[in-house]
């Protein structure tokens, strides 16, 4: 079986890839890598990447042009036959958004699993991430303070993330993308699991189950990856967000959150699994219409 996940950058993207290859180990599908079989995997294991195992992960970047596999932000190559480097992988990460490629990159895999998170929790744990010593490193910026990064970035954060999850999921039915949701791991681990082994069509036991969740626990996965795990929390935006960039939010990404059965702020940490049909091109003229709104903010 060939699994792409895909999902914006502090999504819960790391996490679903340990719950994905948890999956594999416990259900004997055993997932052989590219990279790990890459002359560069014996020098990346040793660099200072973000967390230990960054250099074992297939990454790639999928864009009009080209394709290309990577080792974090440090060493890229294009990809010049996809039907030779998916003969080496089972299981490949992207967080490309959809481009002219995309149709052509996804029919070489079985599945796809797009993850979801709540955008202005998203936008917090992203400007840590830019702001942290590993990202100060090898892409170094001016400004170091998370809350002050996040004040010049928002709006570019939140536009990447709306446009990001629209896309995907109006191409879900197309492409058979299975929907998964970082607050479904956090609130209901079980029934998000479940969901998503359905949709791999792979059988656990109840006990295996309930040691894979205790394996991608956050206090597990923090232990190996303390630099690169910070909380994992789900509706911490409610209490650091100011009242302007909340309304800024809601005006970015309002019919998009409203469609996803995300919270407003006085309101109980939610989200909506069950999907509703959806005209996505009036959905993204909601959207649109909503931003036009900035230039009277």
């Amino acid at each position: 079986m060939k699994v792409l996940q895909i999902g914006v950058p502090k999504s819960g993207n790391f996490w679903l890839y340990q719950i994905l290859e948890e999956i594999f180990k416990r259900s004997g599908n055993l997932q052989p890598s590219f990279i790990q079989q890459h002359p560069i995997h014996e020098l990346a294991r040793n660099w200072e990447l973000n967390y230990p195992t960054q250099a074992d992960i297939d990454m790639v970047n999928i864009t009009d042009l080209q394709v290309i596999y990577r080792i974090s932000s440090i060493f890229q190559m294009p990809i010049e036959d996809f039907s030779k480097y998916i003969q080496k992988t089972n299981h490949v990460w992207t967080h490309s958004p959809i481009c002219s490629k995309s149709e052509e990159i996804f029919r070489f895999f079985d599945r796809k699993v797009y993850i979801i998170r709540d955008p202005r929790d998203v936008v917090i744990s992203a400007s840590k991430y830019y702001c942290s010593d590993y990202m100060l490193k090898y892409f170094p910026q001016q400004e170091s303070d998370p809350k002050k990064f996040l004040q010049q970035n928002l709006d570019q954060l939140l536009y990447k993330w709306v446009w990001h999850v629209w896309d995907h999921l109006r191409l879900r039915k197309k492409f058979n993308i299975h929907i998964s949701f970082f607050e479904g791991f956090k609130m209901e681990f079980q029934k998000e699991l479940s969901l998503l082994l359905q949709y791999l069509d792979i059988e656990l036991s109840s006990e295996e189950k309930n040691e894979l969740e205790q394996a991608v626990s956050f206090k597990e996965l923090k232990k190996e990856n303390p630099k690169h795990l910070k909380k994992g929390e789900s509706g911490y935006w409610m209490e650091q967000l100011t009242e302007y960039q909340v309304k800024k939010t809601n005006l970015i990404t309002g019919p998009l959150l409203k469609y996803l059965g995300y919270p407003e702020r006085e309101e109980k940490m939610q989200f909506s699994r069950e999907l509703p049909s959806c005209d996505f091109e009036k959905l993204k003229n909601e959207i649109i219409a909503s931003q036009e709104q900035l230039r009277h903010f």
